[in-house]
């Protein structure tokens, strides 16, 4: 079984938890671009089945998250990490986990369209509509458990095979960073590894120009 989330801010009972093998694993169906282009024309707020994955109340995300005018915050507790995004997003989440092989590991989904239109104001007058309005792309925000790696090049050394070429960079609060050459991030928390994998494509939404300029936004709290 499979599940999907699709709103603006998640809904549903605040649940934590602290290490990455206790989560449910979730299969995604294999044609995942097929399914979630179908499923962005649903309405923010929605759910059409079980989502194993624990969701935090809409009061509580990105509550502590320092987000410009017009960004909103997601932050999920489980997973250990937050970041600001554009506030005319739409995103449906989808989660997926496992234990074997070892990294324990949580991949999160975000299917994200650009909603056509914002409401007006109370006072009337036409929606304002975003220039991107209507385009889609995806990113898979992947988190594993840091294990004794004392570095991150310790850690890649150990499991990625082979350790692709990258480049320091900064990113929110943790404690090492890097970009590789293909365009993921990854990054040193004191329990995990994030490894973020955005995908667009020409004539889709650009997510690495508005992902890659709130990368200072993201909070690691575990």
């Amino acid at each position: 079984m499979f599940g999907f989330d699709c709103h603006n801010a998640r809904i549903g009972p605040a649940t934590r938890s602290r290490t990455i093998n206790r989560l449910m694993p979730l299969t995604i169906p294999p044609k995942l671009l097929a399914a979630a282009a179908a499923a962005v024309i649903i309405l923010a707020g929605c759910q059409t089945g079980p989502n194993p994955h624990p969701v935090p109340s809409v009061a509580q995300i990105g509550s502590d998250l320092k987000c410009s005018a017009g960004d909103h915050g997601f932050e999920d507790e489980q997973a250990g990490w937050g970041f600001c995004y554009p506030s005319t997003w739409r995103y449906q989440l989808r989660s997926q986990g496992s234990e074997s092989p070892a990294p324990a590991e949580l991949d999160l989904t975000f299917d994200i369209t650009d909603i056509p239109c914002a409401s007006p104001s109370p006072g009337g007058g036409a929606p304002v509509c975003s220039p991107d309005a209507g385009l889609f792309a995806f990113m898979i925000v992947s988190t594993f458990d840091r294990g004794d790696s004392a570095t991150l090049s310790d850690w890649e050394t150990a499991n990625l095979k082979p350790v692709p070429d990258s480049q320091p960079i900064q990113w929110g609060n943790s404690a090492e960073a890097a970009r590789f050459t293909d365009g993921r991030r990854i990054a040193l928390t004191p329990h995990h590894v994030v490894i973020l994998d955005l995908h667009s494509g020409q004539g889709h939404l650009d997510l690495e120009t508005e992902m890659s300029s709130r990368l200072d936004t993201w909070k690691f709290s575990y």
